[in-house]
């Protein structure tokens, strides 16, 4: 199994362990916007609403960013799991999701001024996973994955449900994790008159640039009776129809 996908199924492992007993911690989170609610069971730090304009509700989930950023160590592996619940407000339907983050990676490998001595070595690995489930029935909506290694610069991803036409609750999940490990370029002195060791040490980090951002985006539903006006209307304008064409 590639190293990717075992980091990835470890962290989701982890993080189902956790869930259960975390959604009854009383660090939850509650948001309301105008057309749904989000809900958080457990956080260490508080997701926001940044903005809810024009059907389109975007949250920052910050937690992510905390637990996946590179340390300053030679050898690391972080990892995150999260789990979002959405729920449409009455009177509105949720047609579709994007989460979007992206990673910074830079990596730089140590090395002799001669090429002699034991050389130095530096890589990385980052991986995201995603998924959507109806909150009832467990029903899968939406799946995606993201993964790079020995990353230079940035790599963003955006994971985009699709159309959706949900009035129920459903349940937005985030895995990821960084690896990164490095070892010292070393070398002995030339100069026998100076008999010393020296080192170039090399450089491993990745991880999460900013907090990821959830962006939901729903629509009115029409009440029944809105229905009914409706049809009673286009009877009215067919009526008036055939009254022309007698």
């Amino acid at each position: 199994m590639p190293l990717s996908v075992r980091h990835i199924a470890a962290s989701a492992m982890t993080f189902a362990a956790l869930l259960a007993p975390r959604l009854a911690c009383a660090d939850g989170v509650h948001i309301e916007t105008s057309a749904l609610v989000f809900d958080t069971g457990w956080s260490q730090r508080a997701e926001t609403l940044v903005s809810d304009v024009n059907g389109a509700a975007t949250f920052s989930l910050v937690n992510a960013v905390d637990y996946l950023r590179f340390p300053n160590q030679f050898t690391y592996f972080n990892d995150y799991g999260g789990q979002f619940q959405l729920s449409a407000r009455e009177g509105y339907k949720v047609t579709g999701y994007t989460l979007s983050g992206g990673f910074f990676g830079d990596i730089y490998v140590g090395h002799s001024p001669d090429g002699t001595g034991r050389p130095g070595a530096a890589d990385t690995s980052a991986g995201a996973m995603s998924s959507a489930q109806d909150a009832v029935t467990g029903e899968t909506l939406a799946q995606h994955s993201w993964s790079a290694s020995n990353l230079r610069g940035n790599g963003d991803f955006i994971f985009d449900s699709g159309a959706l036409d949900r009035t129920g609750s459903f349940y937005v999940s985030f895995e990821g994790y960084a690896y990164g490990q490095a070892s010292p370029a070393i070398w002995n002195s030339t100069d026998p008159t100076d008999p010393r060791n020296y080192d170039d040490f090399s450089r491993a980090q990745v991880g999460l640039k900013d907090p990821l951002l959830l962006t939901v985006y729903t629509t009115a539903v029409p009440e029944p009776h809105t229905y009914g006006l409706m049809l009673a209307g286009l009877a009215l304008l067919a009526g008036v129809l055939r009254r022309k064409n007698a």
